[in-house]
């Protein structure tokens, strides 16, 4: 994927949204957009102009009922090319299959809590600390994507995906996206909706941090181990006194720990007897890999996520893996599908 149009957002950013004062984490933040005109900007190309764009006025995503993008002016970005250690997450929600009963799903409720890895609340922490440096806030801040398309923004859920730049003292400027991955405090995660050039760049400073060992990469691990039902998200102030490197332990790659949080859930609430290995045959997720995407882009070849599930371990780094994005269609208020900025 090669975009040459940028689209920009001018807005400001809400310190206390990030844990311990809230419960933003390391990868995922929200963005309060300034209501001014000319927040929202498309640049089609280098030699091109910036132009103010209304395309997400109103926008709401396909599936999502009315809830819009933009919702009390702001929006939810998901940092991309980086996937910190989970800070609370919940197991996959049961559909409506009639083979779970009743009992099942009582035993499921029992369990659907929010669980975190070791380190994700000293990645939260230590993104919050980087941040403060700039003063209270709310922190002068700009939203940036590589785009050619009003569709090319958001994911599934409604987040704008992409990297957010903060205004810090002396005039420099934070881009929490490479701060977060210089710093140890998350892994790379790739997705096929990135450019060649993103990745490149990403790995190579994720590469970087994990060779010297900074942040988080000291507990890294690729053995999957038993699920921990007793790590649970806990507010900021419930661990008064938190210190960085408090919650210290060995973490597994959160694409891998979200699987297997949602796999144990459902084993101990019974509705699934497969080991892991079996659970993630069984959801054929696709990837490519990444030399292989580097290489052929859109022509590399689609290989299943649960083949490197081996004999206790997950085989692959997360550089390793171009995840595939799944589409997202905005619709204006009419209904319409919006194609034009």
């Amino acid at each position: 994927m090669s975009y040459k149009g940028i689209l920009r957002i001018q807005g400001t950013l809400d310190l206390k949204q990030f844990w311990p004062s809230g419960e933003s984490d390391a990868d995922t933040t929200k963005v309060l957009i300034n209501v001014a005109p000319g927040a929202f900007t498309f640049q089609a190309s280098k030699a091109a102009p910036a132009q103010p764009t209304s395309a997400f006025d109103d926008a709401r995503l396909k599936g999502m009922g009315k809830k819009t993008i933009i919702t009390k002016g702001r929006v939810t970005v998901r940092l991309q090319g980086i996937d910190a250690p989970e800070l609370h997450y919940a197991p996959s929600p049961l559909g409506r299959s009639a083979s779970i009963t009743d009992a099942m799903r009582a035993a499921f409720h029992e369990v659907n809590r929010k669980y975190r890895q070791n380190w994700g609340q000293s990645a939260a922490k230590a993104l919050h600390d980087a941040l403060a440096k700039a003063g209270a806030g709310p922190l002068d801040c700009e939203f940036f994507t590589y785009v050619d398309a009003p569709n090319d923004v958001c994911d599934r859920y409604g987040r704008m995906v992409g990297d957010v730049a903060v205004k810090m003292p002396g005039g420099k400027t934070l881009n929490i996206n490479t701060w977060v991955l210089a710093n140890g405090w998350a892994l790379p995660s790739f997705y096929d909706s990135m450019s060649k050039a993103e990745i490149k760049r990403l790995m190579n400073v994720a590469n970087k941090a994990e060779a010297a060992g900074k942040g988080l990469w000291s507990g890294f691990s690729q053995k999957l181990g038993a699920f921990n039902f007793k790590l649970l998200y806990a507010k900021g102030k419930d661990v008064p006194g938190f210190a960085i490197g408090d919650d210290s332990g060995m973490f597994l790659m959160p694409k891998i720990f979200r699987r297997q949080c949602t796999w144990a859930c459902y084993r101990k609430a019974g509705i699934t007897s497969d080991t892991f290995l079996a659970y993630m045959k069984k959801k054929a997720e696709k990837f490519h890999h990444t030399p292989d995407f580097l290489a052929n882009g859109d022509g590399a070849a689609w290989v299943s996520l649960g083949d490197y599930v081996k004999k206790g371990e997950f085989t692959l780094h997360g550089d390793e893996i171009v995840n595939k994005e799944s589409p997202s269609t905005l619709l204006d208020d009419a209904g319409a599908e919006i194609t034009a900025w």
